[in-house]
């Protein structure tokens, strides 16, 4: 018998789940329709293995820490060059501060959720603010406190009420520089987490391993065989189910959608099913607002390349006239265009446009298909 047989029971789970993934995931003919697609589906269960390891196997809700969700080796979930994620798993009886600095970011928001029903990174919105809702030093720096009551001394503008049920906090900053900010390591975000009330930790125990490993497993199968099948209809209200175009922008917060989100943003998604010679155009104008970017998604939900190729472009790197007047070109040929997003060759994917606290509602792109 193992001397550590929960955690045993939960690895052998890890090495079924591999298999029910090899097989409903990557070689799911149903799912991808060329080699390409599955050696990338093989990279992405890689990707998010890497991820569910440190997100959740090692993530302590007594002693958190801020780990990086996606960088530009581990994409997953809708990743974007130009913000950088952190991830804490925490619990709602928990007390914690954090502390960070803005520096060149241009918005930085935090989401605390609950579980997630599917097994998924985080579950629920119970609550949200950004760094326009809770002081920030004249130097960027900020302290808040997590907490289901509020203790004494803390300014209540500082304070973030804890719902019983939040496991998880979801840290966004997002860049809007001439340099990707995934693609600049000049580029950081200065932020820990620590408990109000520090301790000494337990020491790891089978029970408490196997909880974390059973977590991460969820995480592993929900990213992949849980995921719908790509192309399928959609009932978001920000995704257009019609190929070579994308939906009116809809805000976040609006759908009530029990998945991570970002409260604060308005997103429109479609996608692009193009042949060698094709092209399609989106164009429009560019809303007044905090951030605004557009980006390639292969079939797995992954950024494309763009730490050598451009696979999106971000409101200080679009080429506009007039008045923030737009034209982007997407195909797999270089169309002799400033604002063109290379395919890489897939001749399908997603397209993923992000416009944050809008002054206005932001047009729909126009969209159209051109042969090159």
């Amino acid at each position: 018998m193992s001397s550590a047989p929960r955690s045993t029971e939960a690895f052998d789970d890890l090495i079924a789940a591999l298999t029910e993934i090899r097989d409903g995931y990557v070689l799911n003919e149903e799912r991808f329709v060329n080699p390409q697609e599955v050696v990338e589906a093989y990279r992405y269960v890689g990707q998010v293995l890497s991820g569910a390891s440190e997100m959740f196997a090692e993530g302590d809700p007594d002693f958190p820490w801020f780990s990086s969700i996606v960088t530009p080796a581990r994409k997953l979930q809708g990743d974007n060059p130009d913000a950088i994620y952190h991830f804490a798993r925490i619990n709602g009886g928990g007390a914690y501060r954090v502390t960070g600095n803005m520096g060149q970011a241009c918005y930085t928001s935090f989401t605390v959720h609950g579980v997630a029903a599917d097994g998924g990174m985080a579950g629920p919105l119970l609550g949200d603010l950004n760094n326009n809702q809770f002081p920030v030093d004249d130097d960027g720096s900020y302290e808040l406190v997590f907490s289901a009551a509020k203790p004494d001394g803390v300014d209540e503008a500082r304070w973030v009420e804890l719902h019983a049920d939040a496991h998880a906090i979801v840290v966004r900053s997002y860049f809007e520089l001439e340099i990707s900010a995934q693609n600049d390591p000049s580029v950081s975000v200065d932020i820990g987490i620590a408990p109000l009330e520090p301790g000494t930790p337990d020491r790891l125990t089978d029970d408490v391993f196997a909880g974390r490993l059973s977590e991460a497993v969820g995480f592993l199968r929900q990213a992949t065989v849980g995921q719908n099948t790509f192309g399928g209809p959609s009932s978001v209200p920000f995704v257009s189910d019609v190929p070579n175009d994308v939906a009116t922008p809809f805000s976040f917060r609006d759908t009530g959608l029990p998945v991570p989100g970002a409260a604060d943003i308005v997103y429109s998604m479609g996608r692009w099913d193009l042949g060698p010679d094709e092209a399609m155009v989106m164009e429009g104008t560019l809303p007044e607002g905090v951030f605004s970017n557009v980006m390639l998604w292969n079939v797995h939900m992954q950024t494309l390349e763009y730490r050598n190729r451009r696979s999106s472009l971000n409101a200080a790197q679009i080429v506009t006239t007039g008045d923030r007047n737009y034209r982007i070109v997407i195909s797999a040929k270089d169309p002799g265009e400033p604002n063109w997003l290379d395919t890489e060759g897939h001749a399908r994917g997603s397209i993923f446009w992000r416009f944050l606290l809008p002054v206005e509602d932001p047009p729909k792109p126009e969209c159209s298909v051109i042969t090159l």
